[in-house]
């Protein structure tokens, strides 16, 4: 009986223990700054009890309270950082009072995903916030970005200014300018449809991967991607609102490891340069044709199936 009685307090005092553990915050470690690849913001704010307060129930609050002001003064300085656009951050948004709300509420409401327990010896505990850049609850992307009054056609395939390269650059480039001169003026100054080219897409690709390796690349918020015309073939007045708060316009990757989102069969071309403040990868002639031409049979654009690959 009296064996019973002690196994039982045992297993009683277990459950309560690990009852105890389970309800106490995990000492965790993350990354802080702007992890682009999972599309979130990491902060760690630390705060000390004050030497005055002597009972630990009570210090170990305070400490707690001054953790969660540092993590939101980090959130400040980190978010108005970020941009949106190559020449945009959030701090320049913010001038207008509407954003600026909306930024103070999504910075309000960043969750606590690990504590650093409060230390008696150094009278101090840590904690760990974040809020995530895109999603469709509490995300930086619901907080600045802004609803295009509509969504804007992608555009058609070009010649490009010399002449050198066009949807046309599987002929030899002295049959292309003899069929250019037989053409009449105005059709030489009209762009044709893609329609036009769709026998020329194979189909087949599932995404797109523009790899701007070795340029410099710097992610944000709403990149877009441009021909060496100058004409924009991607950028949120393309795209779905909704869809580019809930998942953003593209991922950021360091290698092909990163680019599950461009699918199985993904289209990849090269950037020759970088435009914006090294925001926006530009596509030669040839490459941005063939992008459009097999959009217009996959439709990888529309979902917004695209990788960024930098450095």
């Amino acid at each position: 009986m009296m064996l019973r009685k002690i196994f039982s307090a045992m297993a009683a005092a277990m459950l309560l223990f690990s009852a105890n553990a389970s309800a106490e915050p995990k000492a965790l470690a993350f990354d802080e700054g702007i992890d682009w690849r999972a599309k979130i913001i990491t902060v760690k704010g630390v705060g000390f009890a004050p030497e005055e307060v002597v009972n630990s129930t009570q210090a170990e609050g305070l400490a707690f309270t001054a953790a969660k002001a540092d993590a939101y003064r980090k959130f400040g300085e980190i978010i108005n950082g970020v941009h949106v656009e190559g020449d945009r951050t959030v701090e320049k948004l913010s001038v207008t009072q509407k954003i600026r709300t909306r930024v103070e509420a999504t910075i309000n409401g960043a969750k606590i995903v690990g504590q650093n327990l409060f230390s008696e010896r150094t009278r101090d505990c840590a904690v760990y916030m974040q809020v995530p850049l895109f999603g469709v609850e509490n995300s930086l992307a619901q907080a600045v970005l802004e609803k295009s009054p509509t969504i804007e056609p992608f555009p058609m395939p070009e010649f490009d200014a010399d002449l050198n390269q066009s949807p046309l650059s599987r002929l030899p480039s002295s049959l292309q300018l003899k069929l250019l001169a037989n053409e009449p003026l105005s059709r030489k100054t009209t762009k044709k449809s893609v329609k036009d080219y769709a026998n020329e897409a194979e189909g087949i690709y599932t995404g797109l991967i523009v790899d701007c390796r070795g340029l410099g690349l710097q992610p944000v918020m709403n990149p877009v991607i441009l021909n060496t015309n100058g004409t924009k073939i991607y950028g949120h007045k393309n795209l779905d609102f909704d869809k580019i708060v809930s998942q953003g316009m593209a991922d950021y990757a360091k290698d092909l490891n990163g680019v599950a989102r461009a699918g199985d069969k993904p289209l990849v071309v090269k950037a020759v340069k970088l435009e914006n403040f090294n925001s926006n990868p530009v596509l030669n002639i040839a490459d941005s044709n063939k992008v459009l031409i097999e959009n217009h049979a996959t439709k990888f654009l529309n979902d917004m199936k695209v990788v960024l690959l930098h450095d």
